[in-house]
């Protein structure tokens, strides 16, 4: 068995997890002016996609600085435009959003422990939830651990109340980390790893928005601001920065940012926050932002780009290498030495136009499994080079490569370690809901995983007597015949993962219900037995064998569970037994084109439930909006849920139904309901029952979301605990068939609701009334109004997170919402 060799390379080593990166030579000369530039400017903010990407770009394109964006978190409680992922699975998927965008606009990413929890409207309670102490602390870390020279927040730290409370937060920590970060006695013990650090300046980019108005803002006193131009044309690149800004934040597709390209002349301005002020419209005033100190370095640098020849790049290397040796020689050790190195490493394969890839047909694979890989290096410069110092790829041989030549190096790979796909911050829960737990300090802030099988080597210039360290990743690549080749990461796995295939089992009755149980196996011939139980109140019959032939198959096994008596909550776990040892993780996959797919594995579980509930014999029609996971909730209490679209409406097909329920986002989503709604309020005049949830002010594809007058907002009850007032007990909402009272709005999750109605007609009676701490009353988030001989329901309450977590009270209320036109 052949293991990796682990070499102990001269500084840094260049890592490509993706295929080799093609660059052009404008873009090797782009580099090659950041690599001369030492500054670097940290841009901190919330969520992915609060990031001002015109501003990151513009200070990484134009200026030349180290840019990198802190998110403090991966937006886990945020919406999802284009899927039904929520939670953690929604903030690995923005995460990788996040990961495109800055390849776009030349950014770094980095992280905090915190988890978006949801909508907060305070910076006080976001702090208290996100343990401050921690999060402030991994704040300094990442001042430490980059060193930028200026921080600049989104957000403004003096707004508590008035915006979003994780907006407000993440500027009063980058304030109080910007004091902390340099002082040896705060967080002392990063210091075993990171130094202490002071950036020089903190600025709030500012706009008229946090103004009001524009007019306000041309008022403001701007004595303490500063005013960049980030519009401008980058001729190396093609584009302008405030196009390369747009195409990096339409990868947000899940937030649905997708944005117009612009180009010509745009403001940005900055308000200092800390630090002096510059007097001469340069953020870095007063910095060192070149390597002017180390003449001899910095004279190389000047020599490379003068004579730069665009139509032969690889006649820089030789002096992009003696390059590599000053800044090895020359730079004293410290953050910026690693990070030139790997900067200069990186400029040396560029220009050189090695190509290098290592892949393998396995999706896939199992500790101790031998896969077939390939190994393919081409070399398209003229500078001939060898691949030397690992055996694995050259069987201890010189592997030379003359110019233009290509070599593939077939190996058997013998896949080893721990199956290391889910993403480090979910390997451990986390104690309450407001921080991920990261026990590892260096692993604190990275973006994601390391890959979990690489390959390192040198790659031997002998004329130049330079040796350049390559860290190459196995890939998962395949031809897809309308695609083209596609790559995507090696994934390690365990040998078997059990799914329960729904995230709540409801028992309305005490009949007993088959619980289906899919085990996949991960690797070939594989049998064992299949576990389910859920504590002392539920009968479920006995472990169920299995036996799966070849990686990749799956198998599914039933168990039939007997409820118990009494309404009870429980938590439905399973697990395989392969041999003598037990498996408990499930599996899933976040696959999207804008982004790498994504493998992760957790425990197998889900909400089982004994649920006191009169459900009404309704057929439902469901119009998805962007995306949830209601109608399958629905199903699980024996309703008949058929998901139709918009396109299908007709007065014919909806005399098939008893209630329409339109998903969350239907009237920001489909462009049809424009057309097609009157079709509902007619459905709903001849005795059926429609019901809205919720939509964004922003983005409507008609006003008229509701057969009488009803205007949106923005209001909210972010507070999951919120009293909730019903203001009518009499109606059936509340009394048929479920009598809803108070305690029906315990256990509820992140939020009572979003995007309530703040007026109405008077047609309209409100059931509820409820409030967040320190704020008044507000009765939009469920109304009901009758149309004809039918209903219509508005609701901002978030079911669409209620129902698929098993909340008891959000089925009763939603089944009686389904009941208003029921025949009794």
């Amino acid at each position: 068995m052949k293991t990796i060799q682990i070499l102990l390379f001269l500084g840094f080593s260049f890592l490509s997890y993706s295929q080799s990166q093609q660059v052009t030579s404008s873009e090797i000369f782009q580099n090659i002016e950041q690599f001369a530039n030492t500054g670097t400017v940290m841009y901190i903010a919330a969520h992915p996609d609060d990031e001002n990407t015109r501003l990151i770009s513009w200070l990484t394109n134009a200026q030349h600085y180290n840019t990198v964006y802190l998110s403090l978190t991966r937006g886990d409680g945020g919406q999802n435009l284009i899927g039904t992922e929520k939670g953690e699975l929604l903030g690995l998927l923005r995460t990788q959003e996040l990961l495109e965008a800055r390849k776009v606009d030349g950014g770094k990413q980095w992280f905090t422990r915190a988890n978006d929890f949801g909508y907060s409207k305070t910076a006080t309670e976001t702090l208290e939830i996100w343990d401050e102490e921690k999060i402030l602390g991994d704040v300094v870390w990442a001042i430490r651990k980059h060193q930028p020279h200026v921080l600049i927040t989104r957000f403004d730290p003096d707004s508590n109340g008035r915006t979003h409370g994780h907006h407000t937060a993440s500027a009063q920590l980058a304030v109080k980390a910007f004091d902390l970060a340099g002082d040896p006695s705060a967080y002392a013990e990063q210091l075993k790893f990171v130094n202490t650090w002071q950036p020089k300046r903190l600025f709030f980019n500012t706009s008229w928005w946090f103004y009001g108005s524009r007019e306000a803002f041309e008022k403001a006193d701007k004595s303490k601001m500063l005013s960049v131009d980030v519009g401008e044309y980058l001729p190396m690149l093609g584009r302008s920065n405030n196009e390369i800004a747009a195409l990096s934040r339409s990868k947000h597709a899940c937030q649905g940012f997708g944005a117009e390209l612009q180009r010509g002349s745009q403001e940005e301005w900055l308000r200092l926050l800390k630090g002096n002020m510059p007097d001469n419209g340069n953020l870095m005033q007063g910095i060192n932002t070149d390597l002017r100190n180390y003449s001899s370095l910095y004279q190389t640098i000047e020599k490379v780009k003068k004579n730069f020849d665009f139509k032969q790049p690889d006649a820089s290397v030789p002096t992009l290498i003696s390059i590599a040796k000053q800044v090895e020689n020359e730079l004293p050790e410290s953050e910026l030495k690693q990070r030139k190195l790997r900067e200069i490493h990186q400029l040396i394969l560029d220009a050189s136009g090695i190509y290098m890839e290592w892949t393998t047909g396995e999706e896939f694979g199992v500790p101790t499994d031998l896969i077939a890989t390939n190994f393919e290096v081409t070399n398209r410069g003229e500078m001939p080079v060898s691949v030397v110092g690992n055996e694995f790829i050259t069987n201890g041989e010189k592997l030379s490569i003359k110019q233009n030549e290509s070599i593939e190096v077939e190996r058997n790979y013998n896949v080893s370690g721990n199956p290391a796909s889910t993403p480090y911050w979910l390997k451990q829960p986390m104690s309450g809901i407001g921080t991920y737990a990261v026990e590892a300090q260096s692993k604190i802030g990275q973006p994601e995983n390391d890959p979990p099988v690489q390959q390192k080597f040198l790659l031997d210039f002998e004329a130049q007597d330079f040796q350049l360290p390559v860290e190459k990743a196995l890939q998962y690549k395949t031809i897809d015949p309308a695609k083209g080749e596609i790559y995507e990461p090696f994934y390690v796995v365990p040998p078997v993962a059990v799914n329960i295939p729904n995230s709540v089992y409801l028992f309305t009755n005490d009949q007993p219900q088959t619980i289906p149980v899919e085990v996949t196996g991960f690797a070939d011939n594989i049998e064992g037995k299949v576990n389910l139980e859920a504590g002392l109140d539920w009968m479920i019959s006995e472990a169920q064998a299995f036996s799966i032939e070849q990686a990749g198959g799956t198998q599914t096994v039933y168990f039939q569970v007997i409820p118990p008596a009494n309404q009870v909550v429980n938590e439905l776990k399973a697990t395989v037994k392969l041999g003598n040892t037990t498996y408990f993780d499930g599996f899933s996959v976040v696959n999207y084109d804008h982004i790498e797919k994504q493998m992760v594995f957790q425990p197998a579980s889900a909400v089982i439930e004994r649920l006191n509930l009169v459900v009404p014999n309704v057929k439902v029609a469901y119009i998805q909006g962007s995306g949830d996971e209601v109608p399958e909730a629905l199903r699980q209490i024996g309703l008949n849920v058929n998901e139709i679209t918009v396109e299908s409406l007709t007065e014919t097909s909806l005399n098939n139904y008893d209630v329409v329920v339109l998903g969350i986002r239907a009237f920001n989503t489909q462009n049809e309901l424009a057309y097609k709604k009157d079709l509902l309020w007619e459905f709903a005049r001849k005795g059926g029952t429609v019901i809205s949830q919720y939509n964004t002010t922003r983005g409507l594809v008609t006003d008229e979301v509701a057969p009488y007058p009803l205007r949106l907002s923005r209001d909210r009850i972010s507070q999951e605990k919120a009293d909730l007032t019903i203001l009518e007990p009499q109606h059936p909402v509340i009394s048929t068939p479920n009598k809803i009272t108070g305690a029906d709005f315990d256990n509820w999750i992140q939020e009572r609701g979003l995007y309530f109605a703040d007026e109405w007609d008077k047609q309209f009676t409100p059931i509820l009334e409820g409030y967040d701490t320190g704020e008044d009353a507000k009765q939009g988030m469920l109304l009901v109004a009758p149309v004809g001989e039918g209903h219509y329901v508005y609701t901002g309450l978030s079911f669409f997170r209620e129902l698929p977590a098993g909340v008891p009270g959000a089925y009763r209320l939603f089944v009686n919402l389904l009941s208003l036109d029921a025949d009794e």
